[in-house]
């Protein structure tokens, strides 16, 4: 029988957690995987001291993974489709066709859609911003465009963070999903409410910022020649390239299992290597596993390509798998719910429980500097109180992805902070105020839960129904 612990004991599990995982990240700069292993092994050590027997703490450890399980097989399968995908030539002509719809004008807008357009499909904001953002930053470089780049940087952000969010093939799309135990075309159909209206916010804002700072200005097109002209000639650049995402689009509309979409997808990616690329059965399948690898003279390129295959996806799924071990563990401890009762009594309100998450998440993001961690440990915290209050689960995993997914890359200490740098060449502090998207998610997503707008109710005898 598994009881609550006193708050003292529940306390000095949390406390335990949290100071290794600070002290490791904030002081050593230890790898979070160890610290994950590290703390399962602090509360495997008090939680025998507090009567609790090691084979429920193990238990524990094997709900967490068994919740998620299709979570974690997204991972493998989500690096397999991007490897063929480049390898068939998708990527790269989504690219190819996505640079000809940039005008000076609309140069913010445009750089936002493309990037909105390629991350939904290919599922990663970071492939987005190392790929089509460095090539809409060498664009605009090369035109001269008097649009200053941080301004640019922030168009490419939110567009990047749009699919991050919104794609069915993301990877913290689906571990929310997974997670907060919902389905997650629920998930998606539940980021609607919020993320449409701030998209559509977005596009204004950079509408009019564009307007401000360029009206009548002529693209340079010999920018975008030596990268159009190296992808003509590594693929054949058509419209059968383009089937495998029109083919996931379709299912994913008619809601096929996300599982059997992907499958089906990645099929129609080795189908169009093997035919339209022309390339061997056994090559298509070495970019399943390995992904793409090539080596030409236009370095954007070689970004762009270079990438993919499930073996590229084994340390984010390292970290789920570590991140869902001690999630399942913590429940199994019970600590998580006393301290939740503790932080919670004051949150009567649908609002004040939404804030709350919003709040914490976002203190979670900013402390681990780790978006899987913090959105494991929050979909545990606070899943019972949601569904305590007659909440689908579907508005947790919304509330707990936009406070950390859209967050992550604000916060300059993070992994995904730190590579928008590095790729963009900007610092955070400077392409922040003009990451709208970003920033005008949480706010809709406090508007909606203060007013009603969007807030799901459980359907516990048709789970996974559509909301009517």
């Amino acid at each position: 029988m598994n009881l609550k612990p006193s708050q003292k004991n529940a306390w000095i599990n949390i406390g335990g957690v949290l100071c290794i995982l600070l002290t490791g990240i904030l002081i050593f700069r230890i790898d979070v995987i160890l610290l994950l292993i590290l703390s399962m092994i602090y509360l495997a050590i008090v939680g025998k001291t507090q009567g609790m027997p090691l084979s429920d703490f193990i238990q524990g450890m094997k709900d967490g993974c068994s919740q998620a399980f299709i979570g974690l097989l997204f991972f493998l399968l989500i690096g397999a489709l991007i490897g063929v995908w480049m390898q068939a030539g998708t990527v790269p002509a989504l690219v190819y066709y996505g640079l000809d719809i940039l005008s000076p004008r609309y140069f913010l807008v445009s750089s936002f859609v493309i990037c909105a357009i390629v991350s939904t499909v290919i599922g990663t904001s970071w492939g987005t911003v190392g790929t089509v953002g460095i090539a809409i930053m060498g664009i605009a470089t090369a035109s001269g465009i008097q649009i200053p780049m941080p301004v640019i940087a922030g168009s490419i952000v939110s567009g990047s963070w749009f699919g991050d969010k919104m794609s069915p093939v993301s990877d913290c799309t689906v571990l929310s999903a997974t997670a907060c135990g919902t389905d997650i075309y629920r998930h998606i159909y539940s980021m609607c409410y919020t993320t449409l209206p701030a998209s559509g916010i977005s596009l204004v804002l950079f509408f009019l910022v564009n307007q401000y700072y360029a009206q009548d200005l002529v693209l340079n097109d010999a920018a975008i020649a030596p990268l159009k002209a190296t992808l003509g000639e590594l693929y054949q650049i058509n419209f059968w390239v383009l089937l495998p995402p029109i083919l996931l689009v379709i299912l994913c509309v008619l809601k096929v299992d996300a599982v059997v979409s992907l499958l089906s997808a990645i099929g129609a990616g080795i189908l169009v290597s093997v035919f339209v690329q022309n390339n061997s059965v056994t090559l298509a399948f070495d970019a399943v596993m390995n992904g793409v690898s090539v080596d030409t003279s236009v370095e954007a390129v070689n970004v762009l390509l270079n990438r993919g295959g499930i073996y590229s996806m084994m340390p984010t799924f390292l970290l789920g798998f570590t991140a869902l071990c001690l999630g399942g563990a913590l429940e199994r401890t019970r600590a998580l719910h006393v301290v939740l009762e503790s932080i919670t009594k004051k949150t009567q309100s649908v609002a004040a429980l939404v804030t709350t998450t919003m709040v914490s998440c976002f203190m979670g993001n900013a402390v681990f500097g780790d978006t899987y961690l913090t959105l494991v440990l929050n979909a545990n915290l606070y899943r019972e109180t949601y569904e305590e209050k007659g909440l689908d689960l579907a508005v947790l995993s919304r509330t707990v992805e936009e406070a950390t997914t859209m967050s992550t890359p604000l916060i300059p200490w993070t992994a995904a902070s730190a590579f928008v740098v590095g790729a963009l060449g900007i610092p955070t502090v400077e392409y922040l105020p003009f990451a709208f998207l970003n920033l005008v998610i949480p706010v809709v997503s406090l508007i909606a839960a203060f007013t009603g707008f969007g807030i799901l109710r459980s359907q516990p005898s048709h789970e996974g129904a559509e909301a009517s």
